[in-house]
This record gives C-alpha cells, structure tokens and sequence, in this order.
C-alpha cells in the first residue's frame, strides 16, 4: 500500500468513528428519549377510555403482587400522604438510610439513602429509593407465603394484609424489629426484619400452624416499581430495569425497561396473553431485581431454596407496573408446628466493594454468599477490560483518598493514564521512531513524487523500496492508535456505569467527572453561573477540557509527519475541531484522560524525534520566536 492510500484509510477509520460516535450522541440519543415519549404517549391514549370507566379503588392483585395496586384514575398521590400516620409504620434510621416500613402487608416501601444527594448541592434532597406504590414513583418490595388446599392456591399473607408491631418499633443495626401476622384459624406468622449497617435487610418468618391438621405453604417475594425512574434516562451503554443471577452458568438475567415497555403494549394490543410474562426462569437460589442507573432494589432468597421466578410488566392508569418477583417451594407445616425461612433485600447503591462482599459472604455473621452480585454493575460484554480498569482506579482513588487529596478519582485517572503510557511504551516507542524516520524523509519522498509525478506507479515503487531500503513501516504509527480504542471504551464505561465515578470532583469546575464540562462561551467559560447546557445543541456547548483535548490533538499533529497531498493536509487540520466538538458531550473525566494522555504522547514523541535528529514544528517555532532576539 502506498503511503497516500495508507494515509487514506487512516483518515476513513477515523472519520468513521468520529460520525459513528456523533451519531450515536447528538442524534441516536435524542431520537430514542423522543420515541419513549411518543411511546409513553400512545400507552395513555389508549388507556384513556379504561381509566375514565374504572373506579378510584386499587385494583385487586395476585398473591405474588402480579397485579400490583397502582395510583388511581384520578392521579398519584402526594407521598407524604402515601406515608399516612406514623402509628401504622415503623420507623428506620442508620448511618446510610432512613425511612419506614409499612405494616400494610409489611411492605419496605419507604426509604431513603443518606449519604447521597440529588445534586452536588449538599443541602439538596437524599436520593429516594422506595416509596409507596401509589405514588408518582411507586416503588416497593414485599415477602408473603402461600397456601394450598388440595389443588387450590390462596394467600396467607400478601401485600394488604395487615401486620402489626410494638408500640415504639424502631429498626436500626441493632434492634431488629418483630410484626406479627394473625391469618386465623390459628394460624400466624412472625416476622423478624433487621438490617446491617450498609443496604441490606434480612427477613425471618416463622410460620406457626395452630390447628390440628398440616397445611402447605410456600414463600414469595416481589419487587415492584410504578412507572419508570424519577430521573431515568435511556442510555444504551447502562442496563437499567430487570436484573438478576439465576442457574448456575448464567452471569446475570436481565431486561430493559424498554423492553417490558414493548411487552407490556403487546399485551394491550392482544399480541401477548394475558398471563404470558416477559420471562420466566427457574433456579437454586440467586437473586432477582430491579435496577437504574446508580441504585438497586434485588430479593435474595434462601440460597439453598428451589425458586420459579418472573420479571413482568402490565399496563395500568397508562403507566406500566415492573415486577420481578419469585416463588419457593412448597413445605408442610405439622399441626401445632412452626417452619423457619430467611431470604433478603439489598435496596442502596450498588458499590463495588460493597457488593463483592456480600458476593463472598460472611460466616461469622451466618450471611451465606450471594452469587454474582457484582454484576448488579453493568460491565458490560467486555468485562474483562472495564472490570480491570476499574480496579486500577479504585486502587488509585483509595491510595489519594488515603492522601487527604479531595478529588482523588480525577487524580486515579491521571495515575492510570501514566501506568498506561508505560505499559504501551515500547510500541509506542517504535511506532514514534518510525514517525521520526518518515518525517526526515520528507525531502527524499518529495523528490521522488516530483522525479516521477507522471508515473504513479514507478512513484509507489520508488517510495516503498526507499522504506525498505530505511526499514521503516508506514503503518507503525495507526497502532498505538489503534491500542487506545478498548482503553477509550473501558474508560467511558467505567466513568459512566460506576457510582464511584457520580459527583465525583476535580479542581476547578468540574464538580462531577460522569457529567461533561459544565462550561461554555455562552457563560464566558464558567465566569457567569449558569448552565448551558439545556440551552443549546451538543455541538455548541464546547467546554474548557474538549477545548484543551483539542489544542493538545493540535500539538500531536505538528510532531507526525505532514501529509504531501494539500486534500489530505486541509482534513487533518479540520480533525481538531471535529474531535473537541465531539467530545463536548464526553464525561468530563474522559476527556480530562484523553488530553492528559495527548500530553504525554507530545512529550514522549518530541523527545524521541529530538533524538532522532529531527526537527519538529515545536523546534521551528522556538527558533523563529527566540533566535533572533537572542542574536540582538
């Protein structure tokens, strides 16, 4: 391949990626937040007619909550009168959440995570991660038992029944609290809920049998949510909606909201039955959710139990209901007997390090593991490079943190980008000196382009053996290109799926490393306090950081050889300005990584062409600024 045509795919792998990823980002992203509205749209238009017939009652439910009560036609209801009276709740409060439990049904339908906030304001409101289902943004998990006589199925307790408590039951690291459950006929259940010190609360229930005959029961929890997130936003690289790990060779389960949105019009339409759900699974063990972005809602039954599960979603007062929800096995309770079953709910944020211990379990406290539930995190299909990456960061972020350095996540990225750079500098050290080489052969290729400019063919002839002849390969500079994309992609998808990475900070502006650069010339570049960013286009709200990535690609280019064509030339000196408008709506922590590591390659190149006896632009510049002052 001759060096024009080599240069030629250069310039159409890049310019590929960079359409590619604008696409995706300035026209993929806001058409599908626009098709989920049109979609929202059509579903309550539907509905219409069958919201004005039906009656402000909750609508009745299943045993296992497969019809979950929702708002009512005339609207949610307010939250604080969702809550009720605090006489039929108890209360919870440790270091991490607060909220309450209902004792309607014994339903965990109200909580709230204390250590973070909407914003990065920190007087603005705690994140709320469960509320009452009959609320805007219903959201709950509960655990009830079934019973069976001969081949009939009904409920012993469910999502209504009514549970009560002692007086004053407040639940905390270390005061368990205890409901009690009356079904009649001599049959209770009793119900000890205690929680650690992070998200995760353990459910006991003792069944007593009062009669004089067995009874069969068997045990179900369900998470439900009404309506999608508060804050959701689709975003194709983030999982967000039904999660779990079931069977043994299955990493995780799971299902989009968008895609329960399509199950769930189906149904409307008669496309799906009405008693065909999403999926349907079984498994030993495991656990079964519901997850956003950031935070998680996940039943963990007894690992050693046999379960049959299902994540569904149903049209209701146009909104649609999600539920993951699961059923144990069948057990006999002798007459004037008790059985014991445990099973638990992790409802917080989904930290790595939290959720691997969990994974590995905790013998001393009798918490046995839970199988993958690390990938509660979204890793996605090239784990085995963002699982790494984060690793180093984390590793980095922990040893700064140990410093008293505040952003110590931004200075991971900067430490990693220099593990990186050192890592990749003996390929990158050839494929600079070859750059070196062909820059100093620019006389000598622009003589033979001159010698033979009307014999093409001998003039590629001629330019390959004058490669062969300075053993040097054209190509050596696309590869440390080329090892920077999986870098590129790990890094993204670590900064955007990790909550380690949310309102992380960096010096200056950047307040948030997930976000993209809050800055533009539309508020003079963060003088004036204001955000752009709703304002106007991607493409006009450039920040400081894409600005700098820019210059830097600038100054990189000025260090490779210059292309001989002009066309060529003119595109290479538009790729800057290209590249800074596309990463504006980067997070700002990739863009910081890119910029920082365009710094290090111009260090890294100039050195090496310096000592290669090449002069480069920079040399030129100095010379043309200085030299003659200093001759004065």
């Amino acid at each position: 391949m001759s060096p024009t045509e080599t240069r030629n795919v250069i310039i159409a792998i890049v310019l590929s990626i960079a359409i590619f990823a604008g696409f995706e980002f300035f026209y993929n992203g806001p058409a599908r937040e626009r098709a989920l509205e049109q979609q929202r749209a059509q579903v309550a238009l539907q509905e219409a007619q069958q919201r004005e017939q039906q009656a402000t009652t909750t609508p009745g439910e299943t045993t296992d909550g497969a019809t979950a009560p929702v708002a009512t036609a005339s609207g949610p209801v307010a939250r604080t009168d969702a809550l009720g009276a605090p006489s039929g709740r108890v209360a919870i409060d440790t270091g991490e959440v607060d909220g309450s439990i209902s004792l309607q049904g014994a339903r965990i339908d109200d909580l709230s995570l204390r250590q973070y906030r909407e914003t990065m304001d920190p007087n603005s409101a705690e994140i709320t991660l469960l509320s009452p289902i009959n609320t805007q943004y219903g959201h709950d998990a509960f655990f009830g038992w079934e019973s069976q006589n001969g081949e009939a199925t009904s409920a012993l307790s469910d999502a209504r029944s009514q549970w009560t408590a002692a007086e004053g039951s407040r639940l905390t690291p270390t005061t368990p609290v205890t409901l009690t459950f009356d079904a009649g006929d001599g049959r209770t259940i009793e119900r000890t809920i205690s929680i650690d010190e992070h998200f995760m609360f353990t459910i006991r229930d003792v069944v007593h049998n009062g009669t004089a005959a067995p009874i069969s029961v068997r045990p179900f929890g369900t998470v439900r949510r009404d309506g999608l997130p508060e804050h959701y936003k689709p975003l194709p690289i983030v999982h967000q909606g039904f999660i779990g790990a079931v069977g043994p060779n299955t990493p995780r389960r799971q299902d989009s909201f968008s895609a329960a949105d399509k199950h769930a019009r189906n149904r409307v339409r008669g496309e799906v039955g009405e008693d065909q759900r999403l999926r349907d699974f079984t498994s030993q063990g495991g656990w079964i959710g519901i997850t956003d972005h950031y935070w998680l809602a996940a039943i963990v039954p007894d690992q050693a139990e046999r379960i049959s599960g299902y994540y569904d979603a149903r049209t209701q007062d146009g909104r649609n209901d999600y539920l993951a929800s699961y059923r144990g096995q069948w057990r006999e309770v002798p007459a004037g007997g008790e059985i014991t079953y445990t099973q638990r709910l992790f409802a917080g944020a989904k930290l790595y390090e939290l959720l691997n211990d969990y994974q590995r379990g905790n013998p001393e406290r009798n918490e046995a593991a839970i199988p993958r539930f690390d990938n509660a995190i979204d890793w996605g299909n090239f784990f085995f490079l963002t699982r790494p990456f984060f690793a180093m960061l984390h590793w980095f972020g922990q040893l700064f943190a140990g410093w008293g350095i505040t952003f110590n996540f931004a200075m991971a990225i900067l430490a990693s980008t220099v593990v990186i750079k050192l890592l990749m500098f003996p390929l990158v050290y050839q494929s600079f000196k070859s750059m070196a080489k062909m820059r100093g052969l620019q006389p000598k290729m622009k003589e033979i382009q001159e010698r033979y400019a009307a014999d093409k063919q001998r003039q590629q002839q001629e330019t390959l053996k004058l490669y062969q002849t300075e053993k040097i390969n054209p190509v050596a500079g696309c590869v440390p290109i080329l090892m920077q994309i999986p870098v590129f992609f790990a890094l993204y998808k670590t900064l955007t799926v990790t909550i380690e990475m949310r309102h992380a900070p960096f010096v200056g502006w950047i307040h948030d490393l997930s976000a993209r650069d809050p800055t533009s010339i539309f508020n003079l570049f963060g003088l004036l306090p204001y955000d752009v960013s709703g304002l106007f286009a991607g493409a006009l709200v450039i920040g400081v950081w894409p600005i700098l990535y820019g210059v830097s690609m600038l100054a990189l280019q000025a260090l490779s050889p210059p292309p001989t064509d002009p066309m060529q030339a003119q595109i290479f000196r538009f790729l800057p300005v290209l590249f800074a408008v596309m990463f504006a709506a980067f997070p700002a922590g990739l863009v910081m990584y890119w910029t920082w590591s365009n710094s290090l390659s111009i260090l890294q190149q100039y050195v090496i062409m310096r000592r290669q006896g090449v002069e480069t632009q920079l040399d030129k510049f100095i010379a043309k600024r200085f030299k003659p002052a200093a001759a004065e």
